[in-house]
């Protein structure tokens, strides 16, 4: 009896995995150069971050509305703090041109490394 209870705990976990993998969105295409470069230009290290020695990563799914504006779609951040500071700086940012289609989705990672801060 415990043999078939664990065959069907394994069965019920892979159909479960199967589902949640058929609903992940898409992979996500590069990054256009002219959308890196505004963000890298409105985006530097910040001074609380610095003057305490916090480094970490931010990833992020980025897409440009209609308006030609940056959303955050999804964020996730090794330090808290340097989340919020990369969603303040870049949601709304206004970007003449994307090189995109509004609403096409990027994924983005900002890594703050004291020892490559200029």
């Amino acid at each position: 009896m415990k043999k078939l209870f664990l065959v069907m705990a394994g069965v019920s976990i892979l159909a479960a995995a199967t589902v949640n993998a058929k609903s992940l969105p898409s992979v996500a295409a590069k990054l256009p150069s002219n959308l890196k470069e505004e963000i890298t230009r409105n985006l530097d290290y910040p001074s609380f971050a610095a003057q305490n020695q916090v480094e970490g990563e931010v990833w992020m799914k980025v897409c440009v509305t209609e308006e030609s504006k940056v959303r955050i779609v999804d964020l996730s951040a090794t330090n808290q703090e340097l989340g919020v500071f990369v969603r303040k700086q870049i949601s709304n940012l206004q970007v003449e041109t994307p090189g995109c289609k509004a609403g096409e989705v990027f994924y983005l990672k900002v890594t703050f490394d004291l020892l490559t801060a200029k």
